[in-house]
């Protein structure tokens, strides 16, 4: 599978905590926290999220993988672009 780097991961870090809505320093945010259900961020967020994973990574989201699971924690956004990744590298 195509790996996401540890540069990519912390780029996807610091655009998810310069949207947060909330930053709790006792709340840790971690790559399985799910962003939604902690209050990070609203729904809203989650079409900017869309967008800057497809320009940030290259990658078309295909609609049938534009559901909450698939962004909601840094484990399961960089899960998703690694495979589709190597979907599109086999296209």
């Amino acid at each position: 599978m195509s790996e996401i780097t540890q540069e990519d991961r912390d780029k996807l870090y610091r655009f998810i905590e310069s949207n947060m809505t909330i930053y709790d320093d006792d709340i840790e945010f971690i790559d399985s926290t799910n962003i939604f259900t902690s209050g990070f961020v609203s729904s809203i967020f989650a079409m900017r999220l869309l967008n800057f994973l497809e320009s940030e990574f290259s990658i078309t989201v295909p609609d049938e993988d534009i559901v909450i699971p698939n962004f909601s924690s840094v484990n399961n956004m960089c899960e998703m672009v690694s495979r589709l990744k190597m979907t599109e590298a086999h296209a």
